[in-house]
């Protein structure tokens, strides 16, 4: 028997007559505040539920599907994101702090007002997704963040060595001391520009075709 107990008052949320909630089906259902604190979700499959307030510190998630779910003001500290797909999800003003999260999926979620520090976003898709977050110190090694909305986002000290910014915006966004190597600009080119050697100017007594005189 599992119970899932509101993270503050300890009220019972939910009740499952298994001994694990590994590769469990949860769907439409109101787990606000929920305390998920080293439980183990991997290959759970969570659609259209409010997790809002949920707490998933050193949970384990590897391979989680959870589409659909608002999942605001939540939190993920040290928790195993491994291959899990969050598309389509809403994470505004939730926190991921040392969270492992490499080939995980956030395709088309909202992670705006979000904190997303020091975790591993290695080849992570973020296509198209809100991510108007904090991502200081986190490694984006490969991630794929086309189209995504990066405005004013923070990736002081991140690590987007051949990530992919594609069609992404990125006006005010703050990329200070953040390692580029390899990576694909806004206009899928990759990132900075060319500088054109400046060719010798004519004196003005040579701008006429010296071939005519």
């Amino acid at each position: 028997m599992i119970e899932i107990k509101h993270r503050n008052t300890g009220k019972r949320l939910l009740r499952i007559k298994n001994e694990s909630l590994r590769g469990c089906k949860l769907d439409g259902l109101d787990l606000v505040g929920a305390d998920l604190r080293e439980f183990d979700l991997s290959a759970c499959r969570i659609s259209g539920c409010n997790l809002s307030d949920a707490d998933f510190s050193n949970a384990k998630m590897i391979r989680c599907k959870i589409d659909n779910c608002v999942i605001k003001r939540a939190t993920f500290t040290e928790t195993d994101l491994r291959e899990a797909d969050f598309s389509d999800s809403v994470f505004e003003f939730s926190k991921f702090i040392n969270c492992d999260a490499s080939k995980a999926k956030f395709r088309h979620a909202r992670l705006n007002s979000g904190v997303l520090s020091k975790c591993d976003f290695t080849e992570t898709d973020f296509f198209f997704a809100d991510a108007r977050a904090s991502f200081r110190n986190s490694n984006l090694t490969k991630a794929n963040l086309f189209g995504a909305n990066l405005t004013a986002a923070d990736f002081t000290n991140a690590n987007l060595e051949g990530a992919n910014m594609t069609d992404a915006k990125i006006a005010r966004a703050i990329f200070s001391y953040a390692k580029m190597k390899g990576s694909i600009g806004t206009n899928g080119r990759p990132w900075g520009f060319a500088i054109k050697s400046k060719q010798a100017k004519k004196p003005w007594w040579k701008l006429w075709d010296e071939s005519k005189t």
